[in-house]
């Protein structure tokens, strides 16, 4: 991986500040055949580059030989502003590829102190709906379990937020243990069986799904009423501009 990182540097003229795995791999929920999926912060070298008229390549996407992906460190600060979910988890991925200079604690310090609750629970309660949707009326199949193993994963980490009322650092790559005072309702056992199902490459029950599926309905009404009350977030704009000018040593 550092070999590959390093050709990048080298093709594009960028640093790398940081690439750490994000896909299942790194949630595991991965199998023999499961691709590996790399996201990485990069800066051009040369700051001519930001200050011309074509503007600066803010994405660079690979397919080979990693589901790879790259962002400009203009365009994550950005997003950073917007509570943008993906950099909350790259920077807590239990698989780091390069972390230059602290990177990643520095990211997560700025998501910490300026990240919309509000805007985080709306973003996984959404994707667990999207993923819900997509399973619905149709035959369950292995992609349908991993669609919904990813809707159940994205609901619990929606009722984390509420529950804890802060950044769901400790559920995002811990299965969710310990997280939960009770499972009352039964659905973290269900994410466990379907990830147990999963690596054995078999299917959970018909019976599980429904009451799976069923259970979220239910919750979903409360949570969407406590959410209402969540933080929306801080502006550190100021902070953020000082880190890209001495990212830049300008």
């Amino acid at each position: 991986m550092e070999e590959w990182l390093k050709e990048l540097e080298f093709i594009y003229n960028i640093d790398i500040l940081f690439a750490a795995e994000t896909g299942s791999r790194a949630w595991g929920g991965a199998t023999e055949q499961s691709d590996y999926d790399v996201r990485f912060i990069f800066q051009h070298r040369d700051v001519k580059t930001y200050l011309s008229l074509q503007k600066a390549a803010e994405t660079h996407t690979f397919q080979t030989p990693y589901d790879a992906q790259g962002w400009d460190i203009f365009k994550v600060l950005s997003l950073l502003e917007k509570s943008n979910p993906n950099l909350l988890e790259w920077s807590l991925s239990p698989i780091i590829y390069r972390d230059s200079g602290g990177f990643s604690r520095n990211l997560y310090r700025c998501i910490e102190e300026s990240y919309s609750l509000y805007s985080l629970y709306q973003h996984y309660i959404h994707l667990s709906a999207r993923n819900i949707k997509d399973v619905l009326g149709k035959d369950f199949t292995r992609q349908s379990q991993k669609k919904l193993i990813q809707a159940v994963r994205a609901f619990l980490l929606a009722k984390t937020i509420i529950i804890t009322e802060a950044v769901p650092h400790s559920a995002l790559y811990s299965h969710f243990q310990g997280i939960f005072a009770t499972d009352e309702t039964g659905l973290t056992t269900f994410y466990h069986e379907l990830m147990a199902a999963k690596k054995r490459g078999m299917l959970v029950s018909a019976q599980n799904v429904k009451q799976g599926m069923e259970i979220m309905e239910k919750e979903r009404i409360q949570l969407d009423k406590q959410c209402e009350a969540l933080p929306r977030g801080g502006n550190i704009r100021d902070r953020l501009n000082q880190w890209i000018w001495d990212l830049l040593r300008i």
